[in-house]
């Protein structure tokens, strides 16, 4: 049985497959993920028993259909958990965060005159990739190789602390309200509202886009910032002069 009480991180860390429902049903269990299963259906006014009814039926659903199941990154070590949002997360993003400029730019150029929310919804993109670039940037550069040298030799960089692991989960919740704006902006990304061939593959690629970023988000806020945090409670600061 499905716990109301229990947290939509824990529900998203103790089986993964559940955050495809959670997509589905708008239940924010990334940034809003601290929140009960029971709140967070409140606040978008489902009744949590047959939310988690669905869920369990989704599971057995999933597992039918599909018994090999992705990896398990709760149980990673973090080294590996910072390789893998690396990789597969930012290097996505890399790939998204222009194309998805090129194709609203083409919208906003043909159909921008006639629906001013193209335009707002341009301005909104433009905005979330001014802050997730150098967001980026900072964790291959600075969080994450610090990570993984606290990981691999128990040691905490200068620039490791709690401090600046509540700064980059406070930058989440700040990308995610961009995020919900920009969905109610773009019409939910509603295929079916698209003004052309361009616009639907937009539609498309946005909400790829919002998906990746949920899962993003909550890989580091609910499985690497934890482990990190009591990896930092473990170990040994670091000299001032930044060695061993």
């Amino acid at each position: 049985m499905i716990d109301p009480t229990a947290s939509l991180a824990e529900l998203a860390t103790e089986r993964p497959v559940r955050t495809r429902l959670f997509e589905r049903l708008r239940l924010d269990y990334c940034c809003g993920g601290r929140q009960s299963l029971a709140a967070a259906c409140e606040s978008r006014g489902l009744d949590a028993a047959t939310v988690g009814e669905l869920l369990e039926a989704f599971e057995r659903d999933e597992v039918t259909a599909d018994p090999v199941e992705e990896r398990d990154w709760s149980q990673a070590r973090v080294g590996e958990l910072c390789d893998h949002i690396a990789s597969i997360h930012h290097e996505r993003l890399r790939e998204e965060l222009p194309l998805i400029a090129e194709l609203l730019a083409r919208v906003v150029r043909v159909h921008g005159e006639g629906h001013p929310d193209l335009e707002l919804t341009e301005r909104a993109f433009s905005a979330l990739r001014a802050e997730l670039e150098p967001h980026l940037a900072e964790e291959e550069t600075s969080l994450f190789p610090a990570c993984r040298a606290l990981d691999a030799e128990g040691v905490v960089a200068a620039n490791l602390d709690p401090a600046t692991i509540d700064r980059h989960q406070s930058e989440h919740e700040s990308v995610g309200r961009k995020l919900a704006a920009l969905r109610q902006l773009a019409g939910g990304y509603e295929e079916s509202e698209a003004l052309c061939s361009t616009h639907r593959a937009l539609l498309g690629e946005l909400r790829g886009f919002e998906a990746d970023l949920h899962r993003h988000v909550h890989e580091e806020n609910n499985l690497l910032f934890p482990r990190v945090r009591e990896l930092v409670g473990a170990a040994a600061p670091a000299s001032s002069g930044g060695g061993r």
